[in-house]
């Protein structure tokens, strides 16, 4: 399993992954129409194209802040 404790370092996109994989609860950063920042919890994945998804319903906020503004970010939480 990829190492538990976060840190600064910069990574390529399979580094990133491969410490996701393994990760399913995430904290999902999007922007709302203010521009302020929304973080919400979300279980998530990487699917077989190696593209990071989450399960969520399409009448949250971070699906509607996501739809209007693509850039979001998933973090692993521990």
């Amino acid at each position: 399993m990829a190492r538990t404790i976060a840190t600064n370092t910069t990574v390529d996109l399979d580094e990133l992954l491969e410490f996701i994989r393994p990760r399913h609860q995430m904290v999902l950063l999007t922007r709302r129409s203010d521009g302020s920042p929304q973080a919400s919890p979300v279980t998530g994945g990487v699917d077989d194209s190696g593209r990071i998804v989450i399960s969520t319903y399409p009448e949250r906020a971070k699906t509607m802040n996501a739809r209007r503004r693509p850039e979001v970010g998933p973090g692993p939480v521990r």
